[in-house]
């Protein structure tokens, strides 16, 4: 029973962990850009955006980038990248 309990506890804190490790800035959803306006901005930076979906309080993007997959936590205020992974093709 304890061990369902501390896993249950566990999942609860996972969303507001996750929203502070990706560091995007508290944004009311009406303020947020559209996931097409984060997709142009991006591609002409130089990305190919192969997917956008809203994470916690990003945007989560799955791209390509000099020929390398890139993992990007976006701000939905203003699409700046604040968090990014690399990843070899």
């Amino acid at each position: 029973m304890k061990m369902k309990l501390l896993a249950a506890a566990l999942l609860a804190a996972a969303p507001s962990v996750f929203a502070a490790d990706n560091n995007c800035p508290a944004t009311p959803k009406e303020k947020w850009l559209r996931a097409e306006e984060i997709q142009l901005r991006l591609e002409s930076r130089g990305y190919e955006v192969r997917r956008i979906k809203r994470e916690g309080g990003c945007f989560e993007v799955y791209a390509k980038k000099d020929g390398k997959r890139v993992d990007a936590y976006v701000s939905p205020a203003d699409g700046a990248i604040v968090k990014e992974k690399v990843k070899p093709s």
